[in-house]
């Protein structure tokens, strides 16, 4: 029997998809390249990170040009070390408001705690309009992998530019597709110090087949799951990163990124596990914020890695 955390879930999935009717993933076009690939093939640039404001950015990749964007917003020098922060599916992360709701803003920006790092927050591709220009975009499969790995290649890029700033260590975190854009820069490119993954992992075509995110999905796709499978999941090269710098966190009764699907690809890793589901885990601010800063406190404290 559902536990309130899959309810609730279940139900914000069933009213997204309503919202959507013909808006939905994948419904125009299903080609494309996988999405390692293209990831892996994409290049971004970046400025000078001590200078705070957003910025966009135009990554180009394999399968078009996407403008993405980033904004360095707290900057306190060399000797701290740097978070670069991906936010989820449909938020704006540069929309700092009272009445604003991202977890950028609820985790870094609205709080009294102190962050002892330099942080600089990503905006993904599709991310600069309302949410209905951005399901749109996402009718075709090809403008989601390049969503994805322009997001993974500006990791790169700022990740990059910090390690050129300062010899301290480098993390990447971001939250449900925010931890499929840092998971798939690890797999791509494994450049920085620690990896902090929320609410993701690398079974990325998994979670638009088998879990209640597949009523997002268009019937066309739904008919197809072993090609988004074979175009999104990227299990294996993730895996086959030898480097003990990932400190994934996964909510248990989550019904979105499944829990079960998704922690195989960890095995081995110092996974922690929430207690709650998608949606109730993502609003779990302090728990989240907890989990990251611990993971920069140890990374400061023994300055691990190539750091």
């Amino acid at each position: 029997m559902a536990n309130i955390h899959e309810l609730v879930d279940v139900g914000t999935i069933q009213v997204s998809a309503l919202l959507l009717r013909d808006a939905k993933f994948f419904a125009r076009s299903l080609d494309s390249r996988p999405l390692i690939e293209v990831a892996s093939e994409s290049e971004a640039s970046v400025d000078d990170l001590g200078n705070a404001g957003e910025r966009t950015v135009t990554v180009n990749t394999p399968v078009g040009a996407f403008v993405a964007a980033y904004m360095p917003w707290q900057w306190r020098g060399p000797d701290y070390p740097t978070l670069i922060y991906h936010h989820g599916s449909g938020e704006r992360p540069f929309e700092f408001g009272r009445f604003s709701s991202n977890s950028f803003r609820r985790l870094f920006v609205a709080t009294d705690d102190v962050i002892p790092a330099n942080v600089v927050a990503v905006r993904a591709p599709f991310h600069d309009g309302s949410n209905m220009d951005y399901a749109r975009a996402m009718g075709e499969l090809e403008n989601f992998v390049g969503m994805l790995a322009a997001s993974a290649a500006l990791i790169d890029a700022l990740a990059t530019q910090a390690s050129d700033r300062t010899s301290s260590p480098v993390l990447a975190s971001g939250i449900s597709l925010g931890g499929w854009a840092v998971n798939l820069h690890r797999a791509c490119f494994d450049t920085v110090h620690r990896y902090v993954p929320i609410f993701a992992g690398a079974a990325l075509g998994e979670m638009f087949v088998s879990s209640v995110y597949r009523k997002m999905t268009a019937g066309p796709a739904q008919r197809r799951p072993d090609h988004l499978r074979e175009v999104l999941d990227f299990e294996e090269e993730f895996r086959d990163v030898e480097a003990a710098n990932c400190v994934p966190l996964l909510a248990r009764y989550d019904r979105i990124i499944e829990y079960d699907r998704q922690r195989p690809a960890y095995a081995g890793m110092s996974l922690s596990v929430l207690e709650k589901g998608h949606v109730t885990g993502s609003l779990a601010t302090d728990r989240l914020r907890e989990h990251v800063l611990r993971v920069l406190s140890a990374c400061d404290i023994d300055r691990i890695g190539r750091g």
